[in-house]
């Protein structure tokens, strides 16, 4: 192996480590308003019915987001689609310091939507751009592993920070924390080590320009109808659709369980919730092993993927068992598997259409994919409103019982046929 592939082969590992820390920045900044969601609603004067509405301004954005994002991705390129979204939800963020209503909070919501949105859009397809199909799931889970250890330790981050300066600075230096990392991601990357500028490692992969220029999508409406009239898309998103709302109830809702039902401070929340976000951090990165394995067994990757999703729709459900209402230890290790499951089970399902679609066409997947995910997850929320003002969290625990085992079967559809990048790659 010449030194410049081996360079080359390592560098990726520095592209990962990058996009783990934008995740780290993502769910930083979209959890600060829920850890302190008690004091910013005492301050502006809003109830919990305001409280949803406010999420899901931001539910709303993020789904428009994801399509929008996949648009700028389709045109700009990954690499400076990260830039972008990176750069405007780290604005959006320390506006949210700035609000003095339900009206400014939403809004400063659904600017940092629009913007979180494209980094898991444009993060799949850097991952399809630099990495071979067996450790592509492992590197989705190492950035997905990162935002949950950032979910990890922003309750005693953000905790601290609030004892310290309240709640209006901790938004503004959560924001700022953006733009360190948009500097190191201007000087990091480079083009020049892709694997493709040495030898091409996918024959899916795109051919790239000797400048090291992104390949572009100019095929406009054409090719958005050509994955339109595949199934996987449909049924992806499908699959994501039913058990994304588990894990939008476990980081908006769930620190307000805690302290609204189970009775512990924001300090105690801080304290112990971290568990919870720890356990998906470590979920990311075994779904990827796990099914990197499989893969490596002769099992093709996207069937290997459904393989590792079957695992966890075995076990998520025990989840259910927290509308008994038990300790609050076992309330948080209940949410500790669920949370481990479900960030093996995303690891595996955002591989699906990486290995699935060609590089140009992922942004699409995940865009039409977001819609449908956005519909579904807005409507839980505003039910999940409705039955914490009328009645308890205690429905939504329930729920979990069946979305992995209705997600798998729908995953398992989307792998059924042949792959559009099977397709293209032999035409």
């Amino acid at each position: 192996m010449s030194d410049r592939r081996i360079v080359t082969n390592r560098f990726k590992w520095t592209i990962a480590a990058m996009l783990a820390l934008a995740a780290v920045l993502n769910y930083v900044d979209r959890q600060t308003l829920a850890l302190m969601a008690g004091a910013v609603q005492g301050d502006l004067h809003i109830d919990d019915k305001g409280y949803a509405a406010v999420v899901n301004a931001f539910l709303v954005s993020y789904m428009l987001g994801g399509l929008l994002a996949a648009f700028i991705v389709d045109r700009i390129g990954a690499r400076w689609g990260m830039l972008l979204f990176v750069g405007w939800w780290s604005l959006a963020s320390a506006a949210t310091g700035l609000a003095h209503n339900v009206w400014q909070l939403g809004a400063s919501r659904f600017a940092l939507g629009l913007g979180e949105a494209g980094n898991w859009v444009a993060s799949p397809k850097l991952v399809r751009e630099w990495f071979p199909q067996p450790q592509r799931a492992l590197a989705i889970g190492i950035y997905s592993s990162a935002a949950h250890f950032g979910a990890a330790i922003a309750p005693a981050l953000m905790a601290g920070l609030f004892l310290l300066v309240g709640w209006r600075w901790t938004f503004v230096i959560s924001g700022l924390a953006g733009a360190t990392w948009l500097c190191a991601w201007l000087l990091l990357y480079r083009p020049d080590r892709r694997p493709d500028a040495v030898a091409p490692a996918d024959p899916a992969a795109p051919t790239r320009d000797a400048d090291g220029a992104e390949p572009v999508d100019d095929a406009g409406l054409r090719g958005w109808i050509a994955v339109m009239k595949t199934r996987g898309v449909w049924f992806y998103a499908v699959a994501n659709s039913l058990t994304n709302p588990v894990w939008f109830f476990y980081l908006f809702w769930f620190p307000k369980y805690l302290t609204d039902e189970r009775g512990l401070s924001i300090a105690q929340m801080g304290r112990t919730s971290w568990i919870v976000y720890a356990s998906a951090g470590f979920g990311a990165v075994g779904g990827g092993l796990l099914s990197g394995w499989v893969v490596r067994r002769g099992v093709r990757p996207a069937r290997a993927r459904v393989v590792a999703m079957g695992a966890v729709a075995a076990i998520a459900p025990v989840g259910a068992l927290n509308a008994l209402q038990p300790s609050v230890q076992i309330s948080l290790a209940l949410g500790a598997i669920v949370a481990f499951c479900h960030t093996a089970w995303v690891t595996n399902q955002t591989a699906l259409p990486v290995d699935l679609y060609p590089t140009r066409h992922i942004g699409k997947v995940m865009g039409i994919g977001g819609i449908v995910t956005g519909l579904v997850t807005i409507a839980s929320t505003f039910l999940i409103g409705q039955m914490v003002a009328t009645l308890t969290y205690r429905p939504m625990f329930l729920v979990i019982a069946v979305a992995y085992p209705l997600g798998v079967v729908a995953a398992f559809f989307a792998t059924t046929g042949r792959s559009m990048a099977d397709r293209e790659a032999a035409a």
